[in-house]
């Protein structure tokens, strides 16, 4: 079950990395196209083609933010600062183990 949510998920993610190249590549291929008025086709797509992309930049720094957001609490509530919480043990606390 693991190996299948992972294989799904990496070919969303090829999926969606396909998506955002082709509409790049179809935009600079298309930028100087000879535009046939009012009603192009092609202007259309470009247009379609770059609100795409500017959401996925939305998502992008949505992204960016929730990680960044959930680091920032994770430091905030560590006991020492950067530093991993370590648990203590009676090594850390000094205790001599003598029989």
């Amino acid at each position: 079950m693991k190996k299948q949510t992972r294989l799904l998920a990496l070919l969303v993610c090829a999926g969606l990395l396909f998506v955002l190249f082709a509409s790049s590549a179809y935009i600079a291929h298309e930028a100087d196209h000879h535009c046939a008025g009012k009603h192009c086709e092609i202007c259309e797509n470009i247009a379609r083609m770059e609100a795409l992309l500017q959401s996925f930049a939305l998502l992008g720094v949505v992204l960016v933010f929730m990680f960044a957001l959930q680091a920032f609490i994770r430091v905030l509530r560590a006991e020492e600062g950067l530093c991993a919480y370590h648990a203590p043990t009676l090594v850390g606390w000094k205790v001599r183990l003598n029989n």
